[in-house]
């Protein structure tokens, strides 16, 4: 009796044995064949045979509803081929899966965030990605795209938050990138007429970047429009001081400002210091010419204009005026040459052929 109970369990122990092992090879075979799809569909990817891997991808997905990273690959080439809508709908049923890892959660947050601003619902792209960060604090992708989003809505103060953690996730040391964010919080107020309150944020700007010349230009308008013109001249001045290649910017502003202080003769040695330190600067001659000529130095006045017409030739306003100075002058041999060169200039222009689309004179490659 105890042979044949023995029997019986090894016969038992036989049958249950083969059938594991049929079992276990189906469905190894089964994981081995899903797998394989879903490999040949990230090598089409890496290829570039777009269509191939979307189609492997469905297949990849209806063999194996768990593989999330099909879903949200299947889901990016949906978006990627101008179908956001459905790429919305595949990425938000995997929000409703249970048991997903943080790092799980994030990977489809970000592909929500970029469904959302394919959109442009920039709302639900924002809560998208706050969600996103909540997982992922220091996703460098994540913090550029709320940054984006954030200055798109005007939220300045907010956006200056987020430039300051992606810089340090960037390790960027330089504080210069951030001195826009403070100056447009100072021009939100500014146009709220708080003028004080916005020179706050403006020379916030300044101490973040002392070369950001919007910022000097805005703390003058607003001292001026408080009647401190004195005060606006200051920093006008101090702009120039420091940014004389961005000078031209308030010369005019800063001209009327002296005159109407009676301060006649600062804005000559105004236009001197800006020429001095930017030889270039068509404004400031053009402004220096127009000093020199009102108080009768005429040759000064020549020379600056016609220093202005030998590196701008086609300027008509300019040569007009450097033709009424050789006319006041009676300098007729001078107007005689500047009539040719500016003869000689427009045929020159007349005569260059137009460039094609080829980048070469006939269009031939």
């Amino acid at each position: 009796m105890l042979v044949q109970y023995i029997l019986i369990f090894v016969l038992l122990l036989a049958v249950t044995t083969g059938l594991y092992a049929l079992i276990d090879r189906f469905f190894e075979k089964k994981l081995k064949s899903e797998s394989a799809v879903y490999v040949e569909a990230l090598r089409d990817l890496l290829d570039g045979r777009e269509e191939s891997a979307f189609s492997k991808l469905r297949q990849a997905v209806a063999e194996d509803s768990e593989n999330l990273d099909a879903y949200l690959r299947l889901g990016q080439l949906l978006r990627e081929y101008g179908k956001p809508e459905r790429a919305l709908q595949v990425h938000k049923d995997l929000t409703l899966r249970g048991g997903l890892k943080s790092q799980q959660k994030a990977a489809v947050l970000q592909q929500l965030t970029a469904d959302y601003l394919t959109l442009e619902n920039f709302d639900m792209a924002e809560a998208a990605v706050k969600e996103l960060l909540h997982y992922d604090s220091g996703n460098r992708w994540a913090n550029a795209r709320l940054l984006e989003i954030q200055q798109r809505g005007e939220k300045w103060d907010e956006a200056y938050d987020t430039a300051v953690a992606l810089m340090k996730i960037e390790s960027n040391k330089s504080k210069k990138p951030l001195a826009v964010f403070k100056y447009k919080m100072g021009l939100s107020l500014f146009k709220k007429r708080e003028y004080h309150k916005a020179r706050v944020l403006f020379k916030d700007a300044l101490g973040l970047d002392p070369k950001y010349g919007e910022a000097y230009i805005a703390i003058g308008d607003s001292y001026t429009l408080e009647g401190r013109h004195e005060d606006a001249a200051a920093f006008w001045e101090k702009m120039i001081e420091t940014v004389p290649e961005e000078g031209y910017r308030v010369l005019d502003r800063l001209q009327k400002t002296l005159y109407d202080l009676g301060r006649f003769g600062d804005i000559e040695k105004i236009c001197q210091k800006i020429i001095e330190q930017a030889p270039h600067d068509v404004n400031a001659k053009l402004t220096l010419a127009h000093i020199y000529k009102k108080k009768g130095e005429l040759d000064s006045a020549e020379r600056l204009l016609a220093e202005v017409v030998e590196n701008s030739p086609g300027d008509v306003h300019v040569v007009m005026q450097l033709v009424r100075l050789y006319l006041e002058k009676k300098e007729n041999q001078k107007l005689d040459r500047l009539f040719r060169t500016v003869e000689r200039n427009s045929q020159r222009q007349t005569a260059l052929p137009a460039k094609t689309s080829g980048g070469t004179l006939t269009g031939k490659h």
